[in-house]
């Protein structure tokens, strides 16, 4: 199951012998122009081809929103038994949500899918996050009970978190409350006041917890950390959407010097076709009973790649970068190349804001003045310009501050053990063919060679166009 747009919209995408004929004429056609044309599965229908994915292929439209996930009974009964395994990838995962938006997806759209998992007789492997931990430092085991889970609990004793108590307040909030603002302000203070680092891992949390307490239900839980660029497969570089570290590595190339990372800590990242392997290697031990319960996928137990490294990685792609751009300001591209990055710690971050504050409140008040003796034809686009900046310098403050819990107020390290034991399991020419080898990473060349390149190739673009309707938005009234 994949949420795309619409919000709750899911596919599920059955392979096997059996052709199925469900799903609406337009989830078909999404499944052989969106699907089946996207870069990373170019090779693959090259190998296998169309006409056989499409024969092994059926596509069930639903709503994760709706109960039985809103497939009809008569379709429920064709599937009933005919599916081994449900992988769930479903998740809205932004970090700071209005409430009311995070929980359909990732909680609401659990206790649905639970329920359609159960009718057809299936196993469940269910993405969610390493992130659940909440609020940590050190080694983060697997082993941790799921239900009842927060943060702060002090042993199987502590009942205060209880996910049905939590729904029932969360419902009562978004009853009382119209405005998106308070909705997501609300979802994450009470996150928070959980021990949460978000809205985001907090229903996410609660949605494990929904699964986990189900009796009889056959499942495993997999966790990623910061998914990134594919390290290999489909190709090295791949990336899809403006989410985990392409905003930094974004504000890195356009010449951000200063970065408030610990000096001690490593950023848990992971290549995206490492977390594809897992989730494979997991469904396999699931269909086989002889899975774990809970699977972390990430890097830095085997692996660690330290956060003041990573910021030298960002200043080697902004020197490149501006060493070799011919447009754009000459003496800002000379600045962004041969100043050095530097970590930095919060209250010199926070300093280093208010100055920058400081000088743009006194370049407009400078601008305005002259407006008065000029004219608005002459300083509006100047005024124009300066608003612009300010609007991307806000945007750059808060994208930074919500990558903080990562980067400074804690340090993670995911236990793996579980994942490289049923690695072990596997056939030599399986382990071949869905290799978990995080420690064979060479961060240095990944960073800067495969990941940076891959943003600046699929993710730039999209980050120009948003950039593009930013600068259109603003207009300086003329008077």
């Amino acid at each position: 199951i994949d949420a795309r747009s619409p919000l709750h919209s899911f596919g599920i995408w059955m392979l096997g012998p059996a052709l199925l004929h469900f799903g609406t004429e337009g989830q078909k056609q999404r499944f052989l122009n969106e699907i089946l044309e996207s870069p990373p599965l170019q090779a693959i229908v090259e190998r296998i081809g169309v006409d056989s994915i499409r024969r092994r292929t059926s596509i069930v439209e639903g709503d994760l929103s709706a109960p039985m996930c809103g497939i009809p009974a008569e379709q429920l009964a064709a599937l009933t038994d005919t599916v081994d395994v449900v992988i769930n990838s479903a998740g809205l995962v932004e970090f700071d949500p209005p409430l009311n938006e995070s929980l359909i997806t990732n909680v609401y759209g659990i206790q649905n899918l639970i329920e359609l998992v159960q009718v057809l007789n299936a196993k469940l492997v269910h993405i969610s996050t390493c992130y659940v931990g909440g609020k940590k430092s050190g080694r983060i085991p697997e082993d941790t009970p799921i239900v009842g889970y927060y943060p702060g609990r002090e042993g199987p004793e502590d009942r205060r978190f209880d996910v049905t108590r939590e729904l029932e307040w969360c419902e009562q909030f978004i009853g009382k409350t119209e405005d998106k603002l308070k909705l997501r302000d609300g979802g994450m203070e009470r996150a928070q006041h959980w021990g949460w680092i978000n809205t985001y891992t907090y229903t996410k949390s609660m949605g494990e917890q929904l699964v986990a307490r189900t009796a009889g239900l056959k499942y495993c839980i997999v966790r990623p950390a910061i998914v990134e660029s594919s390290l290999a497969f489909p190709f090295p570089g791949w990336n899809e959407g403006m989410t985990t570290s392409a905003p930094l590595v974004l504000m890195g190339g356009e010449g951000v010097k200063a970065w408030p990372v610990r000096k001690d800590g490593s950023l848990e990242i992971i290549p995206v076709d490492l977390i594809a392997a897992g989730i494979l290697i997991a469904t396999a031990a699931v269909l086989a009973d002889r899975n774990e319960t809970v699977y972390h996928l990430a890097t830095a137990a085997d692996n660690p790649v330290m956060l003041p490294r990573l910021v030298g990685f960002l200043g080697t792609n902004s020197r490149y970068k501006h060493k070799h751009k011919k447009s754009g300001n000459k003496l800002a591209n000379v600045w962004k190349a041969y100043v050095e990055t530097e970590v930095v710690s919060v209250s010199q971050l926070a300093a280093s804001r208010q100055r920058i504050r400081w000088g743009l409140d006194l370049i407009q008040a400078t601008f305005n003045f002259l407006k008065v003796i000029l004219g608005s034809r002459i300083m509006n686009p100047y005024l124009r310009n300066l608003r612009i900046t300010r609007r991307q310098l806000r945007q750059q403050e808060q994208t930074l501050d919500k990558f903080l819990p990562f980067m400074v107020y804690n340090s993670f390290i995911f236990e793996t053990g579980n994942i490289r034991r049923t690695y072990n399991m596997l056939t030599p020419r399986d382990q071949e063919r869905l290799q978990w080898t995080p420690e064979d990473i060479d961060w240095a060349d990944y960073w800067v060679n495969i990941h940076t390149k891959g943003i600046e190739r699929w993710i730039r673009p999209m980050f120009a166009k948003q950039m593009k309707a930013l600068e259109q938005s603003i207009n300086i009234p003329v008077s």
